[in-house]
């Protein structure tokens, strides 16, 4: 996965991202969202970080990783 593939999702706001994506985990005032994306065969997780900036998507992270996510 790469970024380009969620750049549509700049701009939007929080129900926005929840009716595209759902609402998974994520604490709704918290600045950052995460999503798991994929597990490949050896555990490595692929995450999608996204940042919010007064309430609209401001930035769009992939992340992949085989411990806890950590910011």
């Amino acid at each position: 996965m790469q970024t380009q593939n969620y750049n549509r999702l700049i701009g939007m706001d929080k129900k926005g991202i929840i009716d595209e994506l759902g609402s998974e985990f994520n604490y709704y005032h918290s600045e950052i969202w995460t999503y798991h994306i994929k597990t490949n065969w050896l555990g490595k997780k692929t995450y999608l970080l996204i940042l919010f900036k007064n309430e609209k998507v401001h930035q769009i992270k992939i992340k992949k990783t085989y411990a806890k996510l950590g910011y």
